[in-house]
């Protein structure tokens, strides 16, 4: 069956006065050109004004049947206009097939798909220079995670008031696991079989090439079956989730989540080709893998199995629907605000590089390897192109071309692709916001401390390995000349868009590292269940980030993140080498994925509620030298000379008390001249409206 024109898009991304990336997923190989236009007062258009630009188009062959396109827009004489609405239409032209936006329907207020607000002709955006902010920033968005998604919320909010600069956001951070490759729902796994082989090609990816163990028959059997795969990803792979049943492997299956999960369009193909099955359905049809087999001397256990199954596809089958009912939402908020993207490990498989030894075991298992390298590839062509084009130059275009142009994992081409991403160390960029933002890349700039730690349990002292530095120090030298390249100058404002947050709720960390943590030198993995990955659990890696932060002395620090399934506001005034900084960290998480649920999820909110009650009005107090751990000065009878830095905590709260969300969320911080404040567009009842966190005033 022939695909629709348009998979997925358009996304804005990339805006600076002198330039706009859109990008837009084809089934065809189109020329595309961009109009560009000042839009006027009134939401009719009437008077609406055709800038003079020029376009170049940038595109890559990925599949039989998907293309994807960076439309680079820039003017032909002066900087386009700031602080104002501008709108776009695209033209594809292959022969003598022309279309447009409007020809395609997503320009009609009809259209349940349209990607425009209100009367507007076009899907709009604005590019801002005030300092004044308004930006979105969430991440962990799981198709089937549980709750409204809170994409959807941000979309209703422009909605409401699309032509109000004041309280319509500018920009949009995807802060990590905006797909969840390593958890994929059984519903959804046929869908993504069958779309994959349409769009790259049947013949394409042949994964015995990679791991022959593969040619076995049962194990070509299990690669095809919904809960097949979690036995070929921990032996061939390596990998450690304990979620991996379906886990995406070939190129074509993070493409599908990919388009999946940003566009309605898949899911419209699914069901006009019957590949939505039900449970019954998918059972009839031997698309399941049974560890029990169907015979009489196991019947009951093959029962239970069935049970159990069913369970689980009906209850994912049901959040399943609740997410495509406003993946349409979503696709128009992408098409409206421009957004940028860093991954997370979700992204690509859990526990992504979490250790060394995590490192060299999946380094050392082809199909390992094969399958990080296309979930990369994936980031790069549905994310990472579109945040700084720049930053890919020939030789990495080149060495994706070349794979994609056959998929052949035994050709020279391949072992360039592979070397290409293992070695590009360039995923972090700048987005030309006001402020400037920096996104860190924490998960390729690792650095692992081999020397064995000992940590105390009750009576048991057993030494462990310690948690990585998030960014090492080739790392942040990195990171440091990314930052010097830019506009920025030492002094002014900047944001961080850290995936982990510098800050997270102390409370919450010390429980997991002080009472969690020790059972690993048991033998419990819980550094892979729990994720031991905030910046605070490698106290060296924690005073890296300080070092490079004192040293661009920022007058407004801001930093933005996700990751740990909870939304809360810190203030750090950090005493460091003499030099004093306020950093205020704003989290929000996560935006479809509630994860706070069941008896372990209640006890750590109910530590957080008692421990907000026992400290409100307070602050915590704490410093670090280079021979001690980090302390609270109240368990101190003096200061170290050593000191290497001190802070001085504060938590803000919502306004029913507790200093955390664990609801769906999405954050928009709001920056005054006065203020700093994290509101969060939730998955709340209509009453309860937004979640606001008290705001910081500023200096």
């Amino acid at each position: 069956m022939e695909l629709p024109i348009l998979l997925s898009g358009p996304i804005i991304r990339k805006v600076d006065p002198t330039q706009v990336y859109i990008w837009i997923a084809t089934s065809k190989d189109f020329h595309i050109k961009a109009e560009l236009y000042q839009v006027g007062t009134n939401q009719d258009s009437k008077d609406d004004k055709q800038l003079q630009v020029r376009t170049i188009l940038k595109s890559i062959r990925l599949g039989k049947q998907l293309f994807i396109h960076l439309v680079h827009i820039t003017p032909l004489e002066e900087n386009l206009p700031v602080d104002q609405l501008l709108g776009y239409n695209l033209f594809f032209t292959k022969g003598s097939n022309k279309y447009d936006l409007s020809s395609l329907g997503l320009l009609s207020p009809n259209n349940p798909n349209s990607i425009v607000y209100g009367d507007f002709l076009y899907p709009t955006f604005y590019i801002n220079s005030k300092p004044e902010s308004a930006i979105l920033y969430g991440s962990c968005r799981k198709l089937h995670g549980k709750g409204q998604d809170a994409l959807a919320r941000a979309d209703e909010m422009i909605a409401k008031k699309p032509l109000d600069k004041e309280v319509r956001p500018s920009s949009l951070y995807m802060l990590g696991d905006q797909i969840y490759a390593d958890d994929v729902a059984d519903p959804i796994f046929p869908i993504i079989q069958e779309m994959s082989r349409q769009l790259t090609g049947h013949e394409q990816e042949d994964l015995s090439k990679v791991e022959p163990s593969l040619k076995r028959n049962n194990f070509k059997q299990r690669l095809t079956k919904i809960q097949g795969r979690q036995f070929i990803i921990e032996q061939f792979c390596k990998f450690t989730s304990s979620n991996a049943y379906n886990h995406l492997i070939t190129f074509g299956e993070y493409a599908t989540m990919y388009l999946l999960s940003w566009s309605p369009v898949l899911w419209q193909m699914a069901k006009e080709e019957h590949v939505m099955y039900t449970f019954e359905e998918a059972y009839q049809h031997n698309l399941i893998h049974f560890n029990s087999p169907k015979k009489a001397a196991s019947l009951k256990e093959h029962h239970d199995e069935y049970l159990q199954h069913k369970d689980r596809y009906h209850e994912q089958s049901l959040d399943i629907e609740q997410f495509q009912q406003s993946v349409a939402k979503v696709r128009r908020l992408l098409a409206n605000i421009p957004t940028y993207m860093i991954f997370d490990d979700h992204d690509i498989t859990d526990d992504w590089n979490i250790s060394l030894e995590w490192k060299k075991q999946v380094h050392e298992a082809p199909l390992g390897r094969h399958t990080i390298a296309n979930g990369l590839a994936a980031y790069w062509a549905f994310q990472g192109w579109g945040n700084d084009p720049s930053r890919f130059d020939q030789s990495f275009i080149s060495a994706m071309n070349q794979y994609f142009n056959g998929f052949h994992a035994e050709a020279p081409a391949y072992k360039n692709w592979l070397q290409t991403l293992e070695e590009f160390q360039s995923w972090h960029f700048t987005a030309p916001t006001t402020p400037l933002t920096l996104f860190l890349d924490t998960r390729t700039l690792r650095e692992y401390d081999s020397t064995p730690k000992q940590v105390k349990w009750t009576n048991l002292i057993e030494e462990t390995t310690k948690t990585p530095k998030l960014i090492g120090k080739k790392g942040w030298e990195l990171v440091n000349q990314t930052l010097q390249d830019s506009d920025w100058n030492k002094g002014e404002p900047l944001i961080i868009a850290s995936p982990a947050p510098l800050y997270g709720v102390g409370v919450i960390e010390s429980f997991l590292k002080n009472n969690i943590y020790p059972f690993r030198v048991l033998g419990v993995p819980v550094h892979y269940k729990l994720d031991f990955e905030a910046w605070k659990y490698n106290v060296e890696g924690f005073s890296s980030f300080l070092h490079y932060l004192k040293e661009w002395m920022p007058s407004e620090c801001i930093i933005l993140s996700g990751d740990v399934h909870y939304a809360s506001t810190v203030k750090a005034d950090v005493e460091i080498n003499n030099e004093q900084l306020s950093i205020y960290q704003l989290t929000s998480s996560p935006m479809k994925n509630m994860s706070f649920e069941g008896l372990f999820g209640s006890l750590l909110k109910l530590i957080v509620w008692i421990t907000t009650l026992r400290q409100k009005e307070k602050t915590v107090n704490r410093y670090y030298d280079d021979k001690n751990p980090i302390l609270k000065e109240s368990d101190l009878t003096h200061q170290s000379a050593n000191m290497v830095w001190k802070e001085k905590i504060s938590y803000q709260s919502l306004e029913h008390g507790t200093i955390i969300e664990t609801a769906n969320n999405l954050g928009l911080l709001t920056r005054t001249n006065k203020t700093i404040q994290n509101v969060l567009l939730q998955d709340f009842n209509e009453q309860r409206g937004y979640g606001k966190f008290e705001p910081f005033p500023l200096k």
